[in-house]
């Protein structure tokens, strides 16, 4: 798909930038759950016990910008190659351009410089999706470690007096 065609297809790229950033903050693992996952037990929750105003907020939230279906090879590609990336210590580790060209030798997929801009830019977001749940996931612990000293002092304070 010959990018340099203008904005019909920059246009293309944003919109799939756009969903794989919204679908990335949905399936954040929050305590062994997605977040996709826990808005829609609560909108469940919500439709049975006819709360329409809840109803309606937790469906916004669960609101994803529209798949551009003209780039479905681009995400699928994103995916096989992102399924083969290993973790490195620190997490997930990017996707590389020399993986990317073994990829296109290997399955015969033609890409231009600008489809391959776009894989990359959407594991750009991947990564910098996970490294803010990983920070999460360090502050709370920190602050659970933080709480738990604090306790176990405070108990230690009353029972020295």
């Amino acid at each position: 798909m010959p990018w340099r065609r203008g904005g019909f297809f920059r246009a293309l790229g944003d919109n799939l930038r756009a969903f794989a950033e919204r679908s990335f903050e949905l399936d954040r693992n929050e305590e062994g759950r997605t977040r996709r996952d826990r808005l829609t037990s609560r909108l469940e929750r919500a439709i049975r016990k006819n709360r329409q105003d809840i109803a309606e907020q937790l469906q916004a939230e669960l609101e994803c910008p529209p798949f551009p279906m003209a780039l479905s090879y681009l995400w699928q590609a994103w995916v096989r190659l992102r399924r083969r990336t290993p973790a490195g210590v620190n997490g997930p580790s990017p996707i590389t351009i020399e993986a990317i060209d073994a990829f296109i030798r290997r399955t015969g997929l033609r890409l231009d410089p600008g489809d391959v801009q776009l894989i990359e830019d959407i594991d750009d977001l991947y990564l910098s999706k996970m490294a803010e749940q990983a920070n999460e996931r360090d502050r709370q612990q920190a602050m659970k470690d933080g709480l738990g000293r604090a306790s176990k002092q405070g108990v230690r304070r009353i029972a020295d007096d």
